[in-house]
């Protein structure tokens, strides 16, 4: 396949990406991560190498079972990996333990989850406020960082609303401005659009673009869905816990589709020759 490139190639690529502008904002190393142990051993992922330039918006894919959803965790402390380094804006996440952690993940980490997670019984505005009250921010900053974001994101019409008076478009689009409002080193985006339907979520997409391109936003988004994806400048395929492949958007969206397209058609040819 034209596109696909060698674990070599790929690093080689990174450091390209590394070295030509500011330093990256993520750099993933060797990363391993086993469950069980004994005879039930699965290594979800295999020593998994990658790098995320500051305000870059990269998109990762790959197959059920692939270990897309397992890094995603380890990036975002969910979870502890095996073995390997994860730093984010310079820090090494592997030194961070108990309240440093919490408050690493609080300030420097921001979410977008499939389903917005905007707690019911608080506004918009309260729900993006919140994330400003738990990182520390000063009480007579937060309005106006609020109503900033907000209206940065077309949300400040909802702001006084409760998720249930919202669209899943628009709480998906408050959740994506709660992540955004404390500038955090890195937003982490788990199927933003796995829930909302297609006219929604090309709103949702256009949101995470802007946010990049507007607002520098850093942005690591996995998805399974090839128009997704396509709103990336980059996207990084797994197969079986490593890095397989990537394609680079060099000119219209249209065209990083067609070629996340096929190497999707390869990988999907793969597991059924494996089956």
């Amino acid at each position: 396949m034209k596109h696909a490139q060698s674990q070599g190639s790929l690093r080689a690529q990174e450091a390209v990406f590394a070295g030509s502008g500011p330093a990256p904002a993520l750099v993933v190393s060797q990363l391993e991560k086993i469950f069980g142990g004994k005879d039930a051993v699965t290594k979800a992922l295999n020593g998994i190498s990658m790098q995320v330039a500051q305000g870059e918006m990269v998109a990762i894919m790959g197959p059920s079972g692939s270990g897309k959803s397992t890094l995603l965790n380890c990036i975002a402390t969910i979870e502890r990996p095996t073995s390997g380094q994860i730093v984010v804006g310079g820090q090494d996440l592997s030194r961070l333990r108990g309240r440093d952690l919490a408050r690493f993940r609080g300030s420097q980490l921001g979410f977008i989850f499939q389903d917005s997670n905007l707690l019911d019984t608080l506004t918009g505005y309260e729900n993006i406020a919140l994330s400003l009250t738990i990182q520390g921010a000063r009480p007579s900053s937060i309005d106006g960082m609020v109503r900033k974001v907000a209206c940065d994101l077309g949300v400040e019409d909802v702001l006084d609303k409760l998720p249930g008076q919202m669209s899943g478009g628009q709480r998906q689009r408050v959740a994506a401005a709660r992540a955004m409002v404390g500038s955090p080193a890195l937003i982490l985006a788990d199927e933003p659009t796995g829930a909302l339907d297609s006219r929604n979520a090309t709103v949702m997409l256009r949101t995470l673009e802007r946010m990049n391109r507007e607002m520098g936003a850093t942005i690591v988004m996995v998805t399974h869905d090839a128009y997704a994806a396509s709103f990336a400048q980059r996207v990084i395929f797994i197969k079986d816990g490593a890095v397989f492949t990537q394609v680079v958007g060099q000119g219209e969206r249209k065209e990083l589709f067609d070629r996340i397209m096929e190497v999707q058609s390869f990988l999907s040819g793969e597991v059924r020759d494996d089956a």
